[in-house]
């Protein structure tokens, strides 16, 4: 790995930083894995960290919690952050009810998929899915 590129991931049996768990562990991530390519507190830094926040938030409110977690930052592909978790259910919320003053809850998902460049959901062999998000700056 060159000093472009900085890989921080917690999945079973690879020796990697303490397990995210929760959403402010996720935020932590995503700040170290910037910090080492980009600089940190520009748009980048706080629609990964909205993100990676929506995306923890909604795998331990609707999933179960967090099963597996990964941020990448590279500089010239962007910053990458995968999010696993044990539901096999995808994500779901409507980019219509954004701007709803009055709706309560529903915008983790349209607001991930809003500051994305590129996003997917995957199922994993044994259940549950993986959620992938591109950002780039």
């Amino acid at each position: 790995m060159s000093g472009a590129e900085t890989d921080l991931t917690q999945r079973p049996g690879l020796p990697a930083r303490p397990p995210v768990r929760t959403a402010a562990e996720a935020r932590a991530a995503v700040t170290e894995a910037l910090a080492r390519c980009f600089p940190v507190g520009g748009r980048l830094h706080g629609d990964a960290c909205l993100a990676a926040t929506e995306l923890v938030t909604n795998a331990i409110r609707h999933a179960g919690g967090v099963t597996g977690f990964a941020v990448r930052a590279d500089r010239a592909a962007g910053l990458t952050i995968e999010v696993e978790d044990a539901a096999d259910a995808g994500p779901s919320g409507d980019a219509a009810h954004l701007d709803d003053p009055t709706r309560l809850g529903g915008r983790g998902w349209p607001l991930v998929r809003l500051v994305s460049s590129h996003w997917e959901v995957e199922p994993l062999p044994g259940g549950g899915k993986r959620i992938r998000i591109t950002l780039t700056g």
